[in-house]
């Protein structure tokens, strides 16, 4: 009679699994969002759909005043005997890069620099969408081909992101039948884009202000590349508008589908090359350090997804604190040994993004006050968790180039993310480099997207 009942328990349990395993399985359509909504403040107003150049002119007053508060008394707790940045930002560090901040940072000559591309603005659903443009520069090399590139960043970064890039991007590479018009738009709530007056400006919505971007510069078809937040934003709009993109090419990519989740398990359990192979090992395990490591360097996205207006308050206030904020995740993201330096690394002589840099980025941030609204965007993304699952369910059938770097927070193998994107032409186990490829490897970054889309385009 036990037997009869734990047959029936079983068949129960077996049939609640298939027909939860069988909805997981129907891809679902993808989620509708309004063609034309206004994100501006006040009532919609008629597009303006002029191209207006914009020029980085930050006002003196501005400037004067950074340096004002940078020059006010320091309020820092020395760090813990031994702890490193394992606590977060070292104050001790925190106090150096303050006083070169004060003494040596040129914003004058930098704000030199971020203009010797051309800037613009135009209003896309009611915001002021900010962009730059790097033209291609045709040499006399035959074969070589013109084609559109949108380029993305994600968070704490900013357009700034890719001025060590666009140089090879360009010009014509060795190896590579292509050269690139980019365009690099700043999403809304960051840096010169105007940030949302209304809730609800999430990835989906982004994609479509992109697309219209790319139209209106009159580009039907092109190609996307992006890490962290551009990585996502380009996944969906290759979902979305399949028929706009040529090829998407991420250097930051974790599929969330019951198909990789299963074999994340099962590899956990199996022999190496059954589910995952040999030489993927640590992309993924020991489960245990990955899970700790993702936990310990995400406290950050539960409080931005939730109360970001609150520290938002406190790091527009003080760009010590901003600083602090945005440095310690170049530090951790960068290499994932870096907590357990000292400086954590953000000071050594091969740190791979000069400190000038860092500072141009966080002036960005501070001069337009835009990291409360830069961080809305976790809110406005993760409390709507059910449509980006619903996205990852959907396939890509759009070319896909994955470019792998090892201390990158999160890597998944090939037949991971086959799941999501059914055509991948290239995935390239990078030798060095994380999170923030296009500062960090720019050669590396550069050299991967020139082999993926001249491989795309011999296939047109």
């Amino acid at each position: 009679m036990g037997a009869i009942k734990f047959l029936v328990v079983g068949v129960l349990v077996a049939g609640v699994a298939f027909k939860v395993a069988e909805k997981m399985l129907v891809i679902p359509p993808i989620p509708a969002i309004d063609p034309n909504p206004w994100w501006g403040p006040g009532q919609p107003q008629p597009e303006d759909t002029t191209i207006k150049p914009f020029k980085i002119k930050i006002p003196e007053n501005d400037v004067e005043d950074l340096k004002t508060r940078l020059g006010l008394p320091l309020r820092l707790t020395p760090p813990l005997i031994g702890a490193n940045f394992t606590y977060g930002m070292s104050q001790n560090t925190l106090e150096q890069i303050v006083t070169y901040w004060k003494t040596k940072y040129n914003w004058t000559e930098r704000e030199k620099k971020l203009n010797q591309y051309p800037h613009f603005k135009t209003r896309i659903e009611g915001l002021d969408i900010h962009f730059l443009r790097a033209s291609a520069k045709v040499t006399e090399k035959k074969g070589t081909k013109v084609v559109p590139l949108l380029l993305i960043h994600g968070w704490p970064g900013s357009f700034v992101e890719f001025y060590s890039i666009l140089p090879l991007l360009t010009k014509p590479q060795d190896g590579s039948d292509v050269v690139f018009e980019v365009i690099c738009p700043s999403i809304p709530g960051y840096g010169f884009s105007q940030s949302s007056a209304k809730q609800g400006l999430g990835l989906m919505e982004t994609s479509q202000i992109f697309l219209k971007l790319m139209k209106r510069l009159g580009y039907d078809k092109f190609y996307l590349q992006g890490g962290d937040w551009g990585a996502i934003i380009s996944n969906f709009m290759a979902t979305m508008y399949p028929d706009n993109i040529l090829g998407v090419h991420l250097n930051m990519v974790a599929v969330n589908t019951p198909g990789p989740n299963i074999k994340l398990i099962l590899g956990a359990v199996l022999p190496a090359g059954i589910v995952v192979a040999e030489k993927d090992q640590d992309k993924l395990y020991p489960l245990g350090d990955k899970f700790s490591m993702i936990a310990r360097e995400t406290g950050y996205l539960h409080l931005q997804a939730t109360k970001p207006d609150t520290v938002g308050a406190a790091l527009n206030q003080s760009p010590v604190g901003l600083a602090s904020y945005i440095l310690e995740k170049f530090s951790t993201w960068t290499h994932q040994n870096n907590p357990h330096l000292p400086d954590g690394g953000l000071l050594q002589k091969d740190f791979p993004i000069p400190l000038d840099e860092l500072l141009d980025n966080i002036c960005v941030y501070w001069f337009t006050g835009s990291i409360t609204s830069s961080m809305r965007y976790y809110a406005e993304n993760f409390g709507r968790m059910s449509a980006t699952f619903l996205m990852d369910r959907i396939p890509c059938e759009v070319p896909a180039g994955i470019a792998v770097f090892p201390q990158e927070l999160l890597n998944q193998p090939k037949n991971f993310i086959a799941h999501k994107f059914h055509d991948i032409v290239t995935y390239t186990d990078q030798p060095a480099g994380g999170h923030f490829a296009a500062m960090e490897r720019p050669q590396l970054l550069a050299a991967d997207i020139h082999k993926f889309v001249s491989a795309v385009e011999k296939r047109r």
